[in-house]
């Protein structure tokens, strides 16, 4: 265990003192990837986004027709539905496209702050191979420059450069491609999230939108109701 021990660390030893500056910009960023990824994990735990709770007693008061109730619960809920419900219980007995627009438009800025965090990691996965490439042609261009005081005989020479250009790429894929696998899950994860917000949502619109459509004479405007009452006249 102590030699396995002792080969990683001489391992990370020889790909710092190698990559110099490239290297130690990764692996910054390898730690600003693991601190946003575990925070986002703990931000999106589906209890706090979505209480399985907080549907069903937001239900049963509007059923019973609570509905300032059912306002105070989502209040004292701090969770991105309980905002998205509170929206749609503000416009309760308005007509159901109000309602919808309202809980939609509540809705994406919920989703866009469920985002967060993703870009810091889908920039990580990206600009990491790009750096441990830019270590390539630095370390290439050490290999020319020994070669040009000491001659192609004199490997000695030529190896510092060529482990600086195989380190940087090593460390730049080590670190883009767990960043990119994190990035694609938690992405999946907060749309996955927001599916299911928008139908809890879209169930209790159904609930408060007022769905009693406007009779055919005033939907025609008031030109048709003079022209009905006319005909009452002609006909009496």
């Amino acid at each position: 265990m102590s030699d396995e021990t002792a080969q990683v660390t001489g391992l990370i030893e020889s790909i710092t003192g190698s990559g110099g500056v490239v290297v130690a910009v990764i692996g910054l960023g390898s730690v600003v990837a693991l601190a946003v990824f575990l925070a986002r994990l703990w931000a999106l735990r589906r209890d706090r986004v979505l209480p399985r709770k907080l549907p069903i007693q937001v239900r049963d008061l509007v059923l019973r027709e609570q509905v300032a109730d059912a306002m105070t619960t989502c209040r004292t809920d701090e969770s991105p539905l309980a905002r998205v419900m509170l929206a749609g219980l503000r416009q309760s007995g308005r007509r159901r496209e109000v309602v919808k627009e309202v809980v939609q438009e509540v809705g994406r800025h919920e989703a866009q702050l469920l985002h967060r965090g993703l870009g810091i990691l889908e920039l990580i996965a990206v600009v990491s191979p790009l750096l441990g490439l830019l270590g390539t042609v630095w370390g290439m261009i050490d290999v020319f420059r020994a070669i040009e005081v000491h001659g192609v005989g004199n490997a000695g020479a030529l190896a510092g450069g060529i482990g600086t250009a195989l380190y940087t790429t090593f460390a730049g894929l080590l670190v883009a491609i767990p960043v990119r696998i994190g990035h694609s899950w938690v992405l999946g994860k907060v749309d996955l999230l927001v599916m299911d917000m928008e139908e809890q949502a879209l169930e209790l619109v159904d609930l408060i939108a007022d769905t009693e459509q406007p009779s055919a004479s005033l939907a025609a405007g008031p030109g048709a109701v003079d022209a009905d009452a006319d005909a009452d006249a002609k006909r009496d």
